[in-house]
């Protein structure tokens, strides 16, 4: 054999190859659009769920917890100083 032969042969089933994966991912999209259509037609149709949001309570403290200020005014410090 020689290389035009070869490099024919190599055309040749580069095209085959080529050719079978087109066809079969086309079959692959035309049955999953049948398969869609077949359950939108078939299948029933069901309402959304609908549940009311809850408030979420939060407990209001007018109050100044001195406590928190100084734990607060703490780490801020502390973050600041090794920033």
């Amino acid at each position: 054999m020689n290389t035009e032969e070869l490099l024919m042969q190599g055309l040749n089933l580069m095209l085959l190859g080529m050719g079978m994966v087109f066809f079969i991912l086309s079959l692959l999209i035309f049955i999953l659009k049948g398969t869609s259509a077949l359950i939108t037609k078939y299948a029933p149709h069901v309402e959304p769920l609908v549940i009311p949001a809850q408030k979420a309570v939060v407990p209001v403290n007018s109050e100044n917890d001195p406590e928190l200020i100084a734990a607060i005014s703490i780490a801020i410090h502390h973050f600041r100083s090794n920033s």
